[in-house]
């Protein structure tokens, strides 16, 4: 049997369990349970006493991680992970996942006792925009070891901590701010080759006719790099973004494009 204490903006929720089986089951601790603050990590997890043994579960935790096969595997030789299976993969990258949700291994606290971070010059960031190039998944370059996150979804990206006007490497239980996503490419299919490569773009675009519209969708902004192929690529600059929100970033092989997300203020 194996536990990942599950944390939400630092507070301990419960633990996540599997059995030799390959069972998993997850218990909201009843500390949790008694606190006005509480709520479900999910409403497929309601709030109750006890084991919770569902296949939700394993569903919950599975999707906490990337889609790709390839940046699972890609965790796992990084990290040397047992397996790829979501609990083997959450127990080296669950620090930081979606959700406010952390995981760590019992005996270890997300206490966050002050922000750390590590700033990042230009050709740092780039070099990180691009590690997905060299097999390196989502953004955990070598050097950086207690730099472990997990974000969710089937495009390549990474997440960063935004501090004034500088990019960050966060250090310990630091919160990461921004997302970085990252280009799409080509899909290849057996008669035809999706041209992706411009996704970041396209997002952007679809979100502004949104906003056009009159949908409530985050602020955008493409940010370039000295590396951006297109005419008039711009030097690196700071994403901009709606007061009192955190942000979110996506970046875009020589560009970044940024949206702007909801970051609790519990932190």
């Amino acid at each position: 049997m194996a536990t990942l204490t599950t944390w939400m903006n630092n507070v301990r929720v419960g633990s996540l369990t599997r059995q030799a089986n390959g069972a998993h089951s997850f218990r909201y601790d009843e500390e949790w349970l008694r606190s006005p603050r509480a709520r479900p990590l999910s409403l497929s997890l309601p709030l109750q006493y006890g084991n919770i043994t569902a296949d939700a579960v394993y569903h919950y935790f599975d999707n906490l991680l990337p889609d790709s096969p390839q940046v699972r595997d890609r965790i796992v030789r990084r990290y040397q992970a047992r397996s790829k299976q979501p609990f083997d993969l959450l127990a080296e990258v669950g620090r930081d996942s979606v959700g406010a949700v952390t995981l760590l291994p019992p005996g270890e606290e997300a206490h966050l006792e002050g922000l750390r971070w590590q700033t990042l010059d230009e050709a740092q960031l780039t070099a990180l925009l691009t590690a997905y190039q060299s097999d390196i998944p989502l953004g955990m370059i070598t050097g950086q070891d207690d730099f472990r996150i997990s974000v969710a979804g089937a495009q390549e990206k990474t997440a960063l901590l935004r501090m004034g006007e500088q990019w960050c490497i966060p250090q310990g239980a630091t919160p990461t701010t921004h997302i970085i996503k990252l280009p799409i490419g080509e899909i290849k299919q057996p008669n035809a080759t999706l041209d992706l490569r411009e996704s970041v773009d396209n997002e952007y675009l679809c979100l502004a006719l949104a906003r056009e519209l009159g949908l409530a969708v985050p602020e955008a902004e493409i940010i370039a790099t000295p590396a951006d192929p297109r005419p008039g690529g711009n030097p690196l600059r700071p994403a901009l973004g709606a007061e009192g929100t955190g942000a979110a970033a996506s970046a875009a092989g020589g560009s970044v494009s940024g949206f702007w997300s909801s970051f609790s203020d519990e932190i």
